[in-house]
Order: structure tokens, then C-alpha cells, then sequence
């Protein structure tokens, strides 16, 4: 692979890396104890669910954006942590905190992958600015046909350094990946159990 090729394959890395950082960020908005996760579930497409604090902050869940919007506006009218879950084209809520609890549980080994996919985007966003200051004088010497040894030795190094957090990132968003499917079986089921015994009021 000559100089020009290690380049261009570096800087596509750092083209990609905003999109990745942003992927990240969603996972966390705000810089409270609690990850803000959507999950778009593709176990149970028919099924929704959305944990809605007390004070109306919606942290983490799966459903469209209109349902998020929907509670969002109406804050939270029940002044407790409660679950919201929309199945067979109806929508329930589950105030009972021994339940809520429960679902708080399920879903906290998924927020804590999240803050560590969190912090690993930062490192990777702050590698992606050093590397694109870096480059844009290699770019310069390239193009005039300068041969640089020590341009062509910072980009081998650059482009080892963004594979490994690139390995790390893809690591880790595997096994977010195994604790979403885990807590989202456990949320379904709860909520299934607690329609069928009639602890679940239908949501306004």
C-alpha cells in the first residue's frame, strides 16, 4: 500500500467518525446518572415501551417518535416513575412501583454499556480532530508530489490507532447489542403479565 493509499484511507476514517460520534451521542443527552437509550426493537416490532421519570425526563425505551413527542407534551400526570407500553394497537400504563422498579432493573446493565459507549466516542472524537489537523499539512505535501517518510510513518500510526478504538467501539456495541435483547424480553414480558392481570390501566 503506497502513500497516498494509507491516506485516503485514514481520512475516510476520520469522514466517518462524526457519524459514529453522533450514533454515540444519542445514547446520552444529558449529563445525569441515567443514559438516554432508544432501542428500536426488532424482536417484538409490535410492541413499545417507554420509561417516563417522575418529573416527565424519558430516559430510555422503544417506540415511534410520535409516542415519545405524545408524552413528552404532556409531561407526567401520574407524579411517579412510571411504564408506558403500546401493544395490539393499544397503549397502557403501569404506575405499580414494585413493576416500575423492576423494569429499572432489567434495563440498567443496558445504560451502564451505553456510558462506556459514551466515553469511548469522546476519546474517538477527540482523536478524529488531532488526526484531521494532522493530516491537512500531509494532504498539502502530497499534492505537490513531496515524498515525506515521516508523513507516510504518522499515517500508518494514525490509521493503527483509530482501527483499535474503531475494534473497541464495534466490541462493545456487540454486547449492547445482547444486553438490549435480554432487557427488552424482560420489559415485554412484565408488561404482558401485568396487562393480563389487570395492573395495567389503558393510557389516555
Amino acid at each position: 500500500m503506497d502513500t497516498r493509499t494509507k491516506l485516503f484511507g485514514s481520512l475516510l476514517i476520520i469522514a466517518l467518525i462524526p457519524c459514529g460520534i453522533w450514533a454515540t451521542q444519542q445514547t446520552s443527552t444529558q449529563s445525569s446518572a441515567e443514559t438516554n437509550i432508544s432501542v428500536n426493537s426488532q424482536n417484538y416490532p409490535d410492541f413499545s415501551w417507554i420509561y417516563v421519570h417522575q418529573d416527565g425526563e424519558m430516559t430510555i425505551g422503544s417506540g415511534q417518535s410520535q409516542d415519545w413527542n405524545k408524552l413528552k407534551s404532556q409531561g407526567n400526570p401520574y407524579k411517579t416513575n412510571y411504564l408506558w407500553v403500546k401493544t395490539a394497537g393499544k397503549a397502557y400504563v403501569i404506575t405499580k412501583q414494585d413493576l416500575v422498579n423492576q423494569v429499572k432493573e432489567a434495563v440498567r446493565p443496558m445504560q451502564l454499556q451505553g456510558e462506556k459507549m459514551q466515553r469511548l466516542g469522546e476519546q474517538m472524537q477527540q482523536q478524529g480532530d488531532a488526526i484531521s489537523e494532522q493530516t491537512s499539512q500531509l494532504i498539502l505535501n502530497l499534492a505537490t508530489g513531496e515524498k515525506d517518510a515521516e508523513a507516510n510513518s504518522q499515517i500508518e500510526n494514525l490509521g493503527t490507532s483509530m482501527d483499535v478504538l474503531g475494534q473497541e467501539m464495534e466490541q462493545l456495541g456487540q454486547v449492547q447489542q445482547e444486553l438490549a435483547n435480554v432487557a427488552e424480553k424482560q420489559v415485554f414480558e412484565l408488561a404482558q403479565n401485568t396487562i393480563k392481570r389487570g395492573d395495567a390501566t389503558l393510557a389516555p
